[in-house]
């Protein structure tokens, strides 16, 4: 619903795509200290671990793609209008 009002407003569409940027790589720091943080030794099985770990690292590419798609929209709405 978000999505749908931001193609009216170049303007509008960069702070959300920077914000998701920020929140994708936000998460990817989390999945990649997730090892070594003490939290993430609770004994929950490997196979657990790794799935919220790869499922953290998936999300985090999915915002940061989304990002610079809105961002490169952004970009190509701004330089159309005179």
């Amino acid at each position: 619903m978000i999505l749908r009002n931001l193609p009216n407003s170049p303007a509008r569409i960069i702070p959300a795509a920077m914000a998701l940027i920020a929140s994708g790589l936000g998460i990817l720091v989390g999945a990649i200290v997730w090892l070594t943080h003490p939290v993430s030794a609770v004994p929950a099985g490997a196979t657990w671990n790794g799935f919220l770990r790869g499922a953290a690292f998936g999300f985090a590419i999915v915002l940061e793609a989304t990002g610079v798609v809105l961002a490169a929209v952004a970009a190509a709405a701004r330089d159309q209008k005179p």
